[in-house]
């Protein structure tokens, strides 16, 4: 990476009206918060949630070569994509660990692990962006590993947090708002070098960050239910940032590793079907049916469909697996399925 293309990453939030925009609402909304009393507490609730999803959403989109999407009503929930809100207790606890330190050990040993969270936070913050599992985001391996990827370049997040933490702490001299509006920026800007730090290694479509889930024999008989939760979850960290693919591609490759691939079929449809957005359960009935006429399990494999039309009327399988299905409906005799399979 070279030095303009740090400082054009660094300056970021001041050069890219998607990201000045909401960063200028979300400093006057908590300039309005402090002053405004009861009603300031709970536009200050309101707000909070959106400041640091901004800081993640900003990372990712950074990491991704993309701009990060306008800022929307979404921003503000406090229950909608909590991995967003994730660098709140990870910041509080760096927090805590330098000021107990330095209290207890003195100045020199806070210093340390002041040096020590520079280090292991932003790539813990990086994780995060990748997988959107806060519990891979503390996994030491998965830390130990991005810095091994990152490792030309990544010293420079850790290089530039302590400058933007030295300088939030001079802003404090400054008036209220003032200081407040120069932190924000320096927040923002720091998620974004991290994001354009790990973009040109393309981690955001890499899957081997965490921790590789090859089947065992304990593993499959003693917990295959967290085993198969862990798969869908980081394909829904692909699935979720357009790589549908990607993701499907993750639990196709996990299921031929199971000794009943059947019941894993059936059940990644089930839990995708549970998705808010179960658009994605829809494509991924296709690669369930296909599977399914393939091995001769047509009444099941109906069922699918039906199931799926009930949702989309215009559903219909994979078009190679259509001849197939209308066969499957003639002989199980429900015709008016095989009539509407015959309009494709």
């Amino acid at each position: 990476m070279k030095p303009i293309d740090v400082a054009r990453a660094i300056v970021y939030p001041i050069t890219h009206a998607s990201v000045v925009l909401p960063v200028l609402l979300l400093w006057l909304l908590m300039s309005f918060a402090r002053w405004g009393g009861v009603l300031g507490l709970f536009l200050m609730f309101l707000v909070v949630p959106a400041v640091f999803r901004l800081q993640m959403i900003v990372l990712e989109a950074r990491a991704l070569g993309r701009e990060p999407p306008a800022l929307d009503a979404e921003f503000f929930n406090w229950l909608g994509n909590a991995w967003t809100l994730f660098p709140v207790p990870l910041f509080i606890l760096a927090g805590w660990a330098v000021s107990s330190v330095s209290q207890n050990f003195g100045v020199r040993a806070g210093w340390l692990v002041l040096l020590l969270a520079g280090i292991v936070l932003p790539a813990s913050l990086a994780i995060l962006a990748i997988t959107h599992s806060p519990l891979q985001s503390l996994s030491p391996v998965a830390i130990s590993r991005l810095l091994q990827k990152c490792k030309a370049t990544f010293w420079i997040a850790t290089a530039y947090m302590v400058i933007a933490g030295w300088l939030s702490i001079q802003a404090q001299s400054l008036a209220w708002m003032i200081a407040n509006l120069v932190q924000m920026f320096l927040l923002v800007s720091f998620f974004s070098l991290v994001g354009s730090l790990i973009e040109p290694y393309r981690l955001m479509e890499d899957i081997s960050i965490p921790d590789s889930l090859q089947p065992g024999g304990d593993e499959i008989a003693g917990d295959l239910e967290k085993a198969r939760t862990d798969v869908l979850t980081h394909a829904y960290g692909f699935v979720s940032r357009g790589n549908r693919q990607g993701g499907f591609k993750h639990i196709i490759d996990w299921i031929g590793q199971e000794a009943d691939a059947a019941a894993a079929w059936a059940w990644f449809f089930d839990r995708m079907m549970r998705w808010e957005n179960n658009t994605h359960a829809l494509f991924f009935a296709q690669h369930y049916i296909h599977d399914m006429l393939q091995h001769g399990e047509t009444i099941l494999a109906l069922k699918v469909i039906m199931r799926c039309r009930l949702l989309d009327e215009s559903f219909r399988p994979h078009i190679e697996d259509v001849p197939a299905a209308i066969a499957a409906a003639q002989s199980s005799g429900n015709i008016e399925l095989a009539a509407v399979l015959k309009r494709y």
